[in-house]
């Protein structure tokens, strides 16, 4: 659950979050004491204690209130369908001021959950409810049932608006309206933070009342959360607006395809959007600009204070672009080892901009201003010494190409050669200076200009690409990347060092801190390669050892399983030998993956043993012979394994990107391509299908304390039947269907 919860009372809120006109206000509720929906408090009324000791109560309240709270308690669903009929007139009396601008939402009655009333501020009143059609849910709470725990009611609202801000490509923030008897609360959510108003009576300050749905009905759409550079389309596709940045914009961009889809449980934590996109003339003419490719849209939620990827990418290619001018950059100690044949391949890649072709370029980007955060969080004077959350802030970045994942690739021969040409862009890094920290089969991409021309890998995603060696690297930082492939020393924090020569209970030996290096990124790629034969590949084989290897997890027994893995021949493993398809149990494959981890591990025991994990001159050969010596051999028998086919996520949609064609306006307006279309053939099955796809969700995030599990990731597309059927399941929704099942069972 969101713990960044602000509290703080409901006159700091109406100031900081529901500005007003107060001639609007006052006009308003002039116009309901005509219409007599406000009458006079009298003494009559049904009273509770004031919520507040600095505001005196309104004179007037709402007539249907005298009889709604006479006897105390009202259940909650009473109470909702007396605000519906409250904001109706207070809606209508704000359509009778001049001048004054009324959006066309309504409050919405849904069905009840558990202890708990429903309904929303949306302008769809008839159809069925999408999340995108919500502006601001409203709950109500029933006072008498003494079992229901603020946790499990904070737990029901915080899921609601995670599904609206998460469902919702358009909004920023969202506002909540929370009610107990005649006790209103109203909430903001950010990606941020969240802020809660301390209750306010509605019998007795029935003008608070009106001040929110004056707010609610006559705002425009970015006070209510909405971000103005996203607009929703008719057919639920979006147009990005890209503004100006000092080279380009303003850009415009119509989302095709959802390409991968990472959301957080709640409505803090890390927002992730990956879209197929083409460039539109504007949001009022969203049709394509004539000869423009198809491109990458990211929309992501990231920490204010850190690098972006763009910013990242700029220094990376900055130093690149610097080795190329350097003369003697072959002389380098990192290149000490390396073949003739490598050192002519980083030559051609070093020419001009060539060694971009191998990244996936930052063409455009967006970064949006910081959530604030300090005007609102008061932490408790506690000893827990509680400080305000990180502001969070909106980037968009647009990317030069559309490609294809290496876990989108069906077979094993293509896998590998893909993994082969990611050391082009891997020793370019290092060269440079740099480690990319997160190699996974979703970072590495593989492109080609039309359909039969060869695959160009682009190594994607530089977000936690670091400079090497870097002492200014944190602490908290030197654990990232993707579960499944993360080096052994990074995953554990301890050196791999020989079994006898030292001793861990020997304190004259100095364990230094591991600082991620040249061959954890290599490591990763042997990761990878054991995925690809114990987890995807296209036949009904036992997955025992990969379920067991590779898992969502960074805690230290699973880093006892990976130490095995790394250390022990893998022909020790005999559920990975079950795992191995027919092809690769009758050729040498294997035992060549096995001496790629053999010297793997020899060579962190030396370099460790050594304390040399600082000299460059010592990653030489393994980043040249011992990698190399792995893709030689497996290639020479090429004929007995490639063709082994593997599982893919999704089939591509776009493995090479060909200008598309001329589209006319009613083409543009199409909705996007149903899930059937994208599945795959008969002989790419799915891993989503098999329910064995050991698939690699979303990396590791970088914390001090070790979490035991970490939220999958959804890739593919979501078509709005997807979208639709995600709606929470009522009891008369479940009554219905109950009721339709007896039907049926007795006309059969």
């Amino acid at each position: 659950m969101n713990d960044n919860v602000s509290t703080c009372a409901f006159e700091v809120f109406f100031e900081s979050h529901l500005p007003s006109s107060e001639i609007a206000l006052d006009a308003v509720i002039g116009e309901l004491k005509k219409q007599k929906m406000l009458v006079s408090r009298g003494r009559s009324l049904h009273q509770t204690p004031s919520s507040s000791t600095h505001k005196s109560s309104f004179s007037h309240t709402f007539k249907s209130f005298k009889t709604l709270f006479r006897s105390g308690n009202a259940k909650p669903s009473r109470v909702m369908k007396t605000l519906q009929s409250v904001g109706n007139a207070v809606r209508k009396a704000l359509g009778r001021i001049e001048n004054r601008e009324v959006n066309s939402c309504a409050i919405r009655l849904e069905d009840d959950v558990e202890s708990t009333a429903h309904g929303c501020i949306t302008s769809n009143l008839e159809d069925p409810l999408h999340a995108t059609d919500v502006v601001a849910p409203i709950m109500g709470i029933d006072s008498s049932n003494v079992h229901f725990s603020s946790t499990q009611i904070d737990f029901i609202l915080f899921s609601r608006v995670a599904q609206i801000m998460n469902k919702d490509a358009r909004r920023r923030s969202c506002f909540a309206v929370t009610f107990k008897d005649s006790n209103v609360s109203l909430w903001w959510f950010t990606r941020s933070l969240t802020v809660k108003s301390t209750p306010f009576d509605m019998i007795e300050h029935a003008d608070l009342l009106i001040r929110v749905f004056v707010f609610l009905f006559g705002s425009q759409k970015h006070l209510l959360g909405y971000d103005p550079l996203v607009t929703l389309l008719p057919d639920r596709n979006y147009v990005y607006e890209v503004p100006f940045d000092g080279h380009a914009g303003p850009l415009y961009y119509r989302t095709i395809n959802l390409i991968c889809d990472s959301e957080p449980a709640f409505v803090s934590g890390r927002r992730l959007r990956v879209w197929e996109v083409q460039q539109v003339e504007s949001v009022s003419n969203p049709v394509r600009i004539p000869g423009t490719p198809r491109r990458v849209l990211k929309d992501v939620i990231l920490d204010a204070g850190v690098r972006t990827e763009a910013d990242i990418q700029g220094e990376l290619f900055a130093d690149i672009a610097k080795l190329a001018q350097d003369e003697s950059w072959a002389s380098r100690p990192l290149l000490n080892d390396f073949p003739k044949r490598d050192l002519d391949v980083l030559a051609d890649a070093l020419e001009g901009d060539e060694f971009k072709r191998y990244f996936s370029c930052i063409i455009a980007k967006h970064v949006g201003d910081a959530d604030e955060v300090t005007g609102h969080f008061h932490p408790p004077t506690s000893p827990t010494g509680d400080t305000p959350p990180r502001p969070k802030r909106r980037c968009f970045f647009i990317y030069e190409h559309v490609c294809t994942a290496l876990n989108n690739i069906s077979t094993l021969g293509e896998a590998v050669d893909a993994l082969k040409q990611t050391l082009i862009p891997l020793r370019l890094m290092f060269l440079a200076g740099w480690v990319h920290r997160d190699i996974s089969p979703g970072n590495i991409l593989v492109y080609r200009e039309e359909r039969g021309s060869p695959w160009t890998v682009k190594l994607s995603d530089l977000e936690h690409a670091r400079r090497f060696p870097d002492p200014e690297t944190p602490v908290e930082d030197r654990v990232t990347g993707t579960p499944y492939f993360i080096a052994y020393e990074v995953l554990d924090a301890q050196e791999l060092l020989p079994s006898k020569a030292v001793s861990y209970e020997d304190l004259s030996y100095e364990f230094l801190p591991i600082v991620h290096n040249y061959q954890h990124d290599l490591e990763s790629i042997f990761w990878i390669l054991l995925w690809l034969i114990s987890m995807r590949v296209n036949e009904t084989l036992p997955r025992v050892f990969g379920k067991m290897y590779f898992q969502q997890r960074v805690d230290s027994n699973y880093a006892a399983l990976r130490y095995r893995a790394l250390t022990h021949s893998l022909f020790c493993h005999l559920e990975l030998m079950k795992s191995l398809p027919q092809p690769l149990r009758c050729c040498t494959f294997f035992n060549h993956l096995d001496s790629l981890r053999d010297d793997l591990h020899l060579q962190y025991v030396a370099r460790n043993r050594d304390k040399m994990c600082d000299d460059l001159a010592s990653y030489s050969w393994m980043v040249s012979h011992g990698i190399n010596a792995f893709f030689d051999a497996v290639e020479a028998i090429r004929s007995e394994w490639a063709h082994v086919e593997l599982m893919v996520d999704w089939e591509s949609r776009s493995a090479f990107t060909p200008h598309p064609p001329q589209e006319s306006d009613a083409q543009v307006a199409s909705p996007p391509p149903s899930q059937h279309q994208n599945v795959a053939s008969s002989n790419k099955r799915r891993a989503a299908d098999t329910g064995e796809e050991g698939r690699a969700h979303k990396r590791a995030r970088p914390s001090p304390v070790r979490i035991p599990a970490i939220v999958p990731r959804r890739c593919g597309p979501v078509t709005r039947s997807m979208a639709r059927s995600e709606g929470r399941i009522t009891r008369s929704t479940t009554r219905r269907l109950q009721e339709e099942a007896k039907r049926k069972q007795r006309r059969l």
